[in-house]
């Protein structure tokens, strides 16, 4: 049988009992499937047994303005034989923000992703004293065989101003986000990397952004495939809150 939905692994990874045994001996048996179900069920130890809540709404209803704009674009862009960029949204909101809580680990983003592929929602992303963000190598790590396999031009979201450039890269059996962002500002928070899916209702949180605005983030394959693509940079506060704040300062879409 082919690669079983992420839905599906999620499934095992919380524990359900509906879950098709064809799925669990396939998951058993595929290496791949098998190192997917790892990640989240450690992805899931990590997060915790915080509270589950949704996506903001306006984050949601951004994100289906994108695609919806997006899909347009492309199918102009069929007609005229051009490619379609990506269609920044507008911002609102208080931008001027505190500082953030501490850098989400990967695999408690992942968790997150977990959660929602499951239907439940955003859960707790937060790992560890909220104090200050984990130190991510913004060197790029330089391999013989790495691979780009999608790109993303990063924009503001009130205008078509270039805010930096993000690839997928794979390199033997791993994919890794790098982002090289710029012009961010100068608001008081962090600057927090997510994943939103193109249907607009499910985001991983990555991770924060270095002193000068670059990281690596490691993502399962799978992840990318099932349409975590559009490639979302917010300024986060220390409130406590997990979810996103609803203020990007920059976003694009990985093709």
């Amino acid at each position: 049988m082919p690669h079983v939905d992420l839905d599906e692994i999620a499934g095992l990874a919380l524990d359900l009992d509906d879950i098709d045994d064809a799925v669990r001996r396939h998951v058993e048996s595929c290496a791949d499937c098998s190192a997917v179900l790892a990640s989240l069920t450690e992805a899931r130890a990590l997060a915790g047994e915080g509270p589950l809540v949704p996506p903001p709404d306006h984050v949601r209803d951004r994100v289906m303005a994108h695609v919806h704009r997006s899909d347009e674009d492309r199918q102009q862009g069929a007609v005229e034989g051009g490619v379609a960029q990506p269609i920044p949204l507008p911002v609102s909101g208080d931008a001027r923000r505190p500082s953030r809580r501490r850098v989400p680990a990967w695999a408690a983003g992942l968790a997150a992703g977990v959660a929602l592929v499951a239907g439940l929602g955003i859960g707790r992303l937060t790992v560890g004293d909220p104090e200050r963000p984990e130190a991510i190598d913004p060197t790029p790590s330089a391999t013989p065989s790495a691979t780009v396999v999608a790109a993303a031009a990063l924009t503001a979201l009130d205008s078509d101003a270039p805010r930096g450039e993000a690839s997928a890269v794979r390199s033997d059996d791993t994919v890794t986000l790098r982002v090289r962002a710029s012009e961010l500002g100068d608001e008081d928070g962090f600057h927090e990397v997510w994943l939103i899916n193109v249907d607009g209702t499910r985001m991983v949180a990555l991770g924060v952004l270095t002193p000068g605005d670059i990281g690596e983030f490691d993502v399962p394959q799978g992840v990318i495939d099932e349409g975590y693509r559009i490639v979302d940079i917010s300024v986060e506060p220390d409130d406590g809150d997990p979810t996103h704040s609803g203020v990007s300062l920059a976003r694009g879409e990985l093709t």
